[in-house]
């Protein structure tokens, strides 16, 4: 009997077990640029690095504080840092805090730095209350997709928001996600006053290189205030089980003691159960469930569904928020919104407001 039946089908097994393993191989790529004299790394592969120079970089951002590596050829070396927050500033390993040049977007940062030639550096991206105490906003927005058009009417109302730091998503911000329509999304952000943070849903699943190349990570974890941050992607309807095993356990354990905010795109459980909008395997929705409520999660955030639901999983807070603009449950009277979190390092989640757009 012929070995290529055989090898074909645990080919198939294989794709089937682990359909966001290329995600997972991408991710280890992100956020390094190397050449004989130039060095740019975020140390998390938190930024895509856009381009990197003798002369300088350019970033992107998916997360409000970044932890670099810089190696320059020497001379004046301009690193520009997109999505980002307005008040964040640069401070080398020496303490030095690098001026911010004016002009720009109030979401683009961009330092002139004079390195000595060949000498690695570690600077550190951040706003001045990053590691301090008290509480504050975030808005949570999934499920643009055709919608774009329209993104400007949520990017307003959240625009008379001061309270907001940042906004968060599960994905599902464009409708295919090929190159064109994710520079388009972000074309959209530069009318918005504050950095948005995003995993990937299932419409960004025929395009990851694009992905990679314009956001960076398809998974982040990052800690802001005191909060941690878990944006997963689960735009195959599982997480995959390399990313539980070697990124997102030891992050769970690290910050048992700390408020953590979950977010990935497709809901563990949905809060209906009648429409096949959840995990593809309950037994691993039950595990992973089983993991977030032992490491005291306190919310989880979900898309994919085009409604607002409010329900509990494991005991843990859940929230459906697909209302970005992509075509909404019948009937619901939902409409396009986004979620409005108040979240405090030493006290956890203070509260979790629909804001409705339409």
């Amino acid at each position: 009997m012929s070995t290529r039946p055989l090898a074909l089908l645990l080919l198939a097994l294989a794709c089937t077990l682990r359909p966001a393993e290329d995600h997972v191989r991408l991710d280890e790529r992100v956020g390094r640029a190397e050449t004989p004299d130039t060095l740019v790394l975020e140390e998390d592969g938190l930024a895509a690095i856009r381009e990197a120079t003798p002369r300088g970089a350019r970033l992107w951002a998916a997360s409000p504080v970044l932890h670099l590596r810089l190696r320059t050829a020497g001379g004046p070396f301009e690193l520009v840092v997109r999505n980002t927050l307005r008040d964040a500033t640069l401070t080398l390993d020496d303490g030095t805090v690098i001026e911010r040049e004016p002009g720009g977007l109030p979401t683009e940062a961009r330092f002139v730095l004079d390195l000595p030639a060949g000498v690695e550096r570690t600077a550190r991206l951040a706003p001045p209350d990053a590691d301090a105490a008290g509480s504050f906003h975030v808005a949570v927005l999934s499920d643009v997709q055709d919608a774009i058009g329209e993104v400007q009417d949520i990017y307003e109302r959240m625009r008379a928001d001061p309270s907001l730091r940042f906004v968060v998503s599960t994905g599902d911000l464009t409708d295919s996600g090929t190159r064109a329509q994710l520079v388009r999304f972000q074309e959209e952000l530069e009318t918005l006053p504050i950095p948005l943070y995003s995993t990937v849903g299932n419409h960004e699943v025929p395009g990851p290189e694009a992905w990679h190349d314009l956001f960076g990570p398809f998974n982040a974890f990052f800690r802001f205030r005191g909060v941690a941050f878990s944006l997963v992607d689960s735009s195959t309807a599982t997480v995959d089980p390399a990313l539980r095993r070697e990124r997102l356990r030891p992050w769970l354990e690290a910050h048992r003691d700390a408020p953590h905010l979950f977010l990935t795109h497709v809901p563990i459980l949905d809060a209906s159960g009648l429409r096949s909008g959840a995990f593809r395997s309950r037994n691993e929705a039950a595990s992973l469930l089983q993991e977030l409520a032992d490491a005291e999660v306190d919310a989880l955030f979900f898309g994919h569904v085009h409604s607002y639901y409010a329900y509990s999983l494991a005991g843990i807070e859940s929230y459906i928020a697909g209302g970005g603009g992509a075509i909404e449950e019948e009937l619901d009277g939902i409409g396009r919104h986004y979620l409005r979190v108040e979240v405090d390092g030493a006290r956890g989640v203070l509260g979790v407001g629909l804001v409705r757009v339409d």
